[in-house]
């Protein structure tokens, strides 16, 4: 169909498609929703100016053949039908050789109110739709925090690219066949109790705050328990947040997000951006992640004082009044997005 065919069209291609996202479009969009009764429908010549006109701006990953067919109006029936605020759609009907073919056009008066409501709000929502998967394409491929998706008994239904490389790490979390567990074994069993707790929560309320084996306090279910996990690693405890998200009466879902320790690579990286040298950025990481400037020097294999000469450079020139300040600088910089 073509629906305003005269009137300020909105085209079923993919032209007409990117294009919805404007303003204009979107609201003749809105406009063809509310044309008024329709007034009358009349059948159209096929293969005509109007159906060759109409197979032109068809999308081009349809069958040529049907296209060619439509515009030669070779099996295909065609109407328009005006409506009180002057508008006309153009309707094509692909004939299928069967008994009905002949009464297409009362069967079309009769139903077609309705059907280009349906069209039209389908159509309207498919730009909606477009903008819908570009947030999550970015949630899952473009954010440094780990999101995994549990049922009520805590099995991995989904997770993002993040939670993936640190479940494949295994120094937090591990996946064995969609059953999570926990680095530290005393810790799994906690886990999957607090996992259930926020699954029963109903109702709203401060976070709370649980170590594994706590989650909560009884009576005031939270909307978000934080518990801590400990990372086989560093030995260092990270918060996990688990919400419950509920998608049907008997069947919440459990979110863990767990902000990720971003990349040293990474950051390395940008410090160079921020005009450090590649040895100036190297100290920067590694100060970063919190280390001794002994152990730091260490791992750079360089002398401490060579190590200090370079933090104090390192300070200059990101103008960071301390290091605390430097790192968090440049932690909140590597976390805004995943490289591609």
């Amino acid at each position: 169909m073509q629906p305003g065919h005269r009137t300020a069209p909105v085209l079923t291609s993919d032209a007409a498609l990117g294009a919805a996202g404007s303003g204009t479009a979107a609201a003749a969009l809105r406009r063809q929703l509310h044309p008024g009764a329709a007034r009358a429908l009349q059948p159209r010549r096929p293969g005509g100016a109007a159906a060759q006109a109409l197979a032109a701006r068809l999308p081009q990953h349809l069958d040529p053949d049907l296209v060619r067919d439509l515009a030669a109006g070779r099996g295909w029936a065609l109407f328009s039908c005006a409506f009180e605020d002057g508008s006309e759609d153009l309707i094509a009907l692909q004939l299928g050789g069967g008994p009905h073919d002949s009464h297409c056009g009362d069967i079309l008066k009769a139903i077609w109110p309705v059907l280009r409501e349906d069209a039209l709000r389908e159509l309207s929502g498919e730009t909606q739709a477009a903008v819908t998967s570009a947030l999550l394409w970015t949630v899952a491929k473009k954010t440094d925090s780990a999101v995994l998706v549990l049922n009520a008994e805590g099995a991995l239904l989904h997770c993002n690219e993040s939670a993936r490389d640190m479940l494949d790490g295994g120094d937090l979390l591990s996946d064995r066949s969609g059953r999570l567990c926990c680095a530290r074994p005393g810790e799994t069993a906690g886990f999957y109790a607090a996992v259930a707790e926020c699954a029963r929560a109903r109702r709203g309320g401060a976070a709370a705050s649980a170590r594994p084996g706590q989650p909560g306090q009884p009576g005031q279910p939270p909307r978000e328990l934080i518990l801590f996990l400990e990372d086989r690693k560093s030995g260092m405890r990270l918060p996990v947040s688990l919400t419950r998200h509920r998608c049907g009466a008997d069947q919440p879902l459990v979110v863990a997000i767990l902000p990720r320790q971003p990349d040293r690579r990474r950051i390395e990286m940008l410090a160079q951006k921020m005009g450090l040298s590649p040895a100036e950025a190297r100290v920067a990481a590694l100060i970063q992640l919190g280390l001794s400037n002994r152990e730091a020097a260490r791992i750079a294999g360089l002398k401490e004082q060579t190590f200090n000469t370079y933090a104090k450079r390192v300070l200059a020139k990101l103008q960071a009044p301390g290091r605390a300040e430097m790192a968090q600088r440049l932690t909140w910089q590597a976390s805004v997005g995943r490289a591609s």
